[in-house]
């Protein structure tokens, strides 16, 4: 299996390359990203280096990603090219989240590719309040009428996807995380607030939120994301076209708990800001769990991976 991992040097791409390039199974692994990856993950693929390739790309450029996908001879791409913030500008989100989502499957369709693994979103759900107090589940209908660019993006990207595989036979798999989180995420505020409430504390930083932490969202760790699409891309279909990837109800202040666990002494402090996020917080991954045997690592789990993934940067020793 050689895999492009579009988009690859972002919080989720670079944990999908690091869990291809440590399977055995996988022959090689190419990045492609307008941003090389950073000096930790080059630390961090040594014992794999002879099977990764960086190719420095821009996906919204057709040629470009016929050239990395073709010199390469992949037989498989994955995608995580995505534009998270409203800024810069609403026209960059479409150009990279529509035109470079349109160009995977059309250079898919002319090398003969016919596996494809791309992020969608829990923002295609629309609010929480839609649903009332029931899960949201793969079998809800998307937006008709999304409220940002990005939520319409990856709406259309699943019609993309399912128009593919009628006509050409490109079988594809939509993974829908909800909030993701890890060392290193920035955009937007949300995903800010769950990397920093971490990542700080953990090199002996204070760390001070706008927000109440009050509110409860659906979170999932960028490890078990990239863990996924690993488990994704290795089989020729997947029995569902898209799976929901998130954890129970976690507010901000549940994360702030679980990182005094570890250190006893971390300043984590808050503001008055309300979160003003409406997203699913009620999602339910029972289909991955059924069709992969997927489960999200456990809070606790999951906020020491983080701790020890921003020391590790730092140089300082893991807490065990």
């Amino acid at each position: 299996m050689r895999v492009l991992v579009v988009g690859g040097s972002g919080l989720f791409g670079k944990k999908c390359a690091l869990a291809l390039l440590a399977d055995p199974e996988v022959e090689s692994v190419v990045v492609f990203d307008p941003v090389p990856p950073a000096e930790t993950f080059w630390k961090r693929i040594q014992p794999y280096a002879t099977k990764f390739k960086y190719v420095r790309g821009d996906v919204s450029d057709l040629q470009q990603l016929l050239a990395a996908a073709s010199e390469n001879q992949v037989d498989r791409i994955v995608n995580w090219a995505m534009i998270l913030s409203k800024d810069p500008m609403p026209w960059l989100n479409l150009k990279v989240g529509l035109v470079g989502m349109a160009n995977v499957f059309e250079a898919a369709r002319l090398l003969g590719i016919k596996r494809v693994v791309y992020t969608s979103s829990e923002t295609v759900y629309g609010e929480q309040k839609d649903y009332g107090e029931r899960p949201v589940t793969e079998d809800d209908r998307l937006l008709p009428y999304p409220g940002s660019v990005y939520a319409l993006s990856k709406c259309l990207a699943e019609v993309f996807a399912a128009q593919y595989d009628e006509l050409y036979g490109i079988k594809s798999t939509a993974l829908r995380p909800c909030i993701g989180y890890g060392h290193g995420g920035k955009d937007p505020k949300f995903v800010r607030w769950f990397s920093e409430i971490v990542s700080l504390p953990a090199v002996g930083k204070p760390v001070h939120l706008e927000c109440t932490g009050d509110w409860l969202f659906s979170i999932v760790l960028s490890d078990d994301v990239g863990e996924f699409a690993r488990l994704a891309l290795k089989v020729e279909s997947s029995p569902h076209p898209a799976y929901n990837l998130g954890g129970p109800p976690t507010s901000l202040k549940d994360v702030a708990a679980v990182v005094k666990k570890y250190i006893p002494h971390a300043e984590i402090t808050f503001g008055s800001e309300p979160e003003d996020c409406e997203l699913p917080w009620l999602v339910s991954c029972e289909r991955a769990r059924e069709d992969f045997g997927f489960t999200v690592t456990p809070l606790e789990g999951a906020v020491l991976k983080h701790i020890n993934e921003a020391r590790l940067e730092e140089g300082l020793p893991p807490i065990d």
